[in-house]
């Protein structure tokens, strides 16, 4: 867009044969004019006198506008494009230098959000303007007041970016259902705490140690609310998981409490805190610009910003996992660390599963941490030598088991595989949280026969929705007459080059080849789109979304995630369950492409046919969804209660 601008305020740019020869033609003009005043005056007469005083005024503003409009334009088309331009190089080159340090990271991040709100509000007005001054040469001047419309609608375009990209943070608290521990309720290991930052030189201590179910060890400074009793909290706090401390010795938990206890004296909570919002801000913002036409060079932006700084947030997260295990070591040796860290992954899958199963079954009189111990041991474990090989993703926040073991610089994985064999259950939780453990597990057996009965009553007026059934089909009738067209162009185009009266040498004859496969091809695209009009994209029922490229329909509820955007074309994007099959793919004539190591669906439609829009179906599709997941969560309280 800005070299069209650029371009067009080129053409517009007058020489000086141009202006001569427009200041004779005003001298010829003004001649005329003298001789028609000295006529009798007539409706002819007087008509053409209006023309040429229109043709004059038009060549005045020319004389008087044209050189400094096309400056104009020429400056503001080049300053949108080198903007644009050097912004981009300059975004990828703080993204690239940003992985040395988390504070290099942050400040990296601030400079390019402060670049990008520039950005977004310079190129709308670089390009209004250059526009402006293209359009106002065209016409004479003579659109002023359009152009005062198109400059509020800027005006309004950039206050909306900047407004999107100011949004205030909405923080809200967190409830956790867990037991806060002090100095006088378990002096054991509030004394362990302390020994531990002792040890360390970390002249720290947590602001609240919480012993919880189901919320892993980690640190935080979000403020957090106590279930029954809606205790507020505030400041870091430490989250110690019985879950897992069920199967852990003390040096092992002495070895996370040291690990947690590092990011707390590495100020980590805080950064994170910050830092993260305003990730999670950029985020909704290229998912709000990727929704619309208009904003689409602001998301472009805006990903490519997001893309630069993604690799370096992945490795300051990693780094920092990496800083606080070797401050751990100071104090425990690198065995127990690796026992702690391996029976943490180890446990992750089936401890989790054994949670969401208790909740299921919430009328259940059996206390939580019996339940999932029971669970637990009746559950496959993962081998650990399967664990180590696992691959890292681009989506972890945290490295892999085998890349923190090795940035400790532990080396016996025969023997840590050998120990790790069997997990079972120690004498720690009831050793050193004997006073705790009643009350959490009372608590958290009652906090979740509450939500599972609020639950239960949700999803039943969910699944009782009486709904409709959707087919939607492949339109394209006016794309298919501007094909048509394009290819009767081309075609005219060859006969004309087959019937002229030239040599036929080696030239015309390449011209010709070529002329006649590019018409060749757009009779293809238009014999193809011809066949695709009328059918069949996707059917809406209550029982699944029905496609033609696959014999059965697939279930709501096997869809974990979809999209739909116009941005081109209208396009529906599926993600299915990774275990769902949903069979032999078989070609249709609808544009649907099936990834099936990813299970991904595109469907592609050039035009709907029919009142109903493909976007228009999302609160349908959403609602089916719901409709579906929720009869699947009622199914599984029923069967666990039976």
């Amino acid at each position: 867009m800005p070299l069209i601008s650029i371009r067009l305020s080129l053409h517009f740019y007058p020489s000086l044969q141009q202006l001569q020869s427009i200041n004779q033609e005003i001298i010829e003009l003004s001649l005329q004019q003298q001789e028609l005043l000295q006529q009798p005056r007539t409706h002819n007469s007087y008509r053409q006198r209006c023309e040429i005083t229109n043709k004059i005024k038009q060549h005045n503003f020319t004389l008087t506008y044209a050189k400094p409009l096309a400056i104009g334009g020429i400056l503001s088309g080049s300053i949108c494009f080198f903007t644009g331009v050097i912004t981009l190089f300059l975004i990828q080159r703080l993204g690239r230098k940003a992985g040395k340090s988390g504070k290099q990271l942050r400040t990296n991040f601030a400079i390019a959000s402060h670049i990008i709100r520039a950005i977004l509000l310079i190129l709308p007005i670089s390009l209004f303007l250059s526009f402006s001054c293209s359009l106002f040469i065209l016409t004479d001047g003579l659109i002023l007041t359009k152009l005062a419309i198109g400059l509020i609608a800027v005006a309004g375009l950039c206050l909306s970016i900047w407004e999107i990209y100011n949004k205030k943070n909405i923080t809200g608290g967190a409830s956790v259902n867990g037991v806060l521990i002090t100095s006088e309720t378990n002096p054991r290991l509030y004394q362990l705490v302390k020994q531990i930052v002792q040890k360390l030189e970390l002249n720290v201590m947590p602001d609240n140690i919480v012993f919880c179910i189901g919320h892993g060890f980690k640190v935080s400074n979000q403020t957090i609310y106590l279930y029954p009793h809606e205790t507020s909290l505030t400041g870091n706090t430490l989250y110690l998981d019985s879950t897992y401390i069920n199967y852990l010795t003390l040096a092992e938990l002495s070895s996370i409490i040291a690990h947690e206890l590092s990011h707390i004296a590495s100020n980590d909570p805080s950064l994170p805190k910050d830092f993260y919002r305003q990730i999670d801000r950029l985020t909704e913002t290229i998912t709000s610009f990727s929704r619309s036409r208009l904003f689409y060079p602001a998301y472009l932006l805006s990903k490519h910003f997001y893309c630069s700084f993604n690799r370096a947030i992945r490795q300051w997260n990693r780094s920092r996992e990496y800083r606080a295990d070797s401050k751990a070591l100071k104090i425990i040796p690198k065995e127990y660390l690796a026992l702690a860290l391996s029976k943490i992954r180890l446990l992750q899958v089936p401890i989790n599963q054994a949670l969401d199963n208790y909740y299921y079954n919430a009328h259940t009189t059996h206390l939580p941490l019996d339940y999932v111990t029971h669970y637990v041991a009746h559950s496959e474990i993962p081998s650990l030598r399967k664990l180590l090989k696992k691959q890292p993703s681009v989506y972890d926040t945290h490295p892999t088991l085998a890349q923190r073991l090795s940035s400790v610089k532990y080396r016996e994985l025969n023997r840590l595989c050998g120990l790790l064999t069997s997990i079972s259950p120690t004498s720690l939780l009831t050793d050193l949280f004997s006073h705790e453990l009643n009350t959490l597990q009372a608590d958290y057996q009652n906090n979740i026969q509450k939500i599972a009965e609020t639950n239960i009553n949700y999803l039943k007026t969910h699944i009782n929705n009486r709904q409709q059934t959707i087919t939607i089909k492949q339109g394209g009738i006016i794309r298919l007459l501007l094909r048509s067209l394009l290819a009767s162009l081309f075609i005219l185009i060859t006969y004309a080059f087959l019937i002229a009266n030239k040599k036929h040498d080696s030239e015309w004859l390449i011209t010709v080849i070529i002329l006649s496969i590019v018409s060749i091809f757009c009779l293809r695209r238009c014999y193809k789109m011809y066949q695709r009009i009328g059918s069949q994209l996707l059917a809406i029922t209550p029982q699944g979304l029905v496609l033609p490229c696959f014999e059965k329909a697939i279930p709501w509820e096997q869809i974990i995630h979809y999209q739909i955007n116009e941005i081109m074309y209208k396009k529906l994007n599926l993600y299915l369950n990774p275990a769902f099959n949903p069979g032999k793919f078989k070609p249709s004539s609808a544009k649907i492409k099936y990834n099936r190591q990813n299970n991904h669906i595109q469907i592609t439609a050039y035009e709907i046919k029919g009142k109903i829009n493909l976007p228009d179906c999302t609160p349908l599709i959403s609602d089916y969804i719901i409709t579906a997941t929720a009869r699947v969560e009622l199914q599984l309280f029923t069967q666990n209660k039976e």
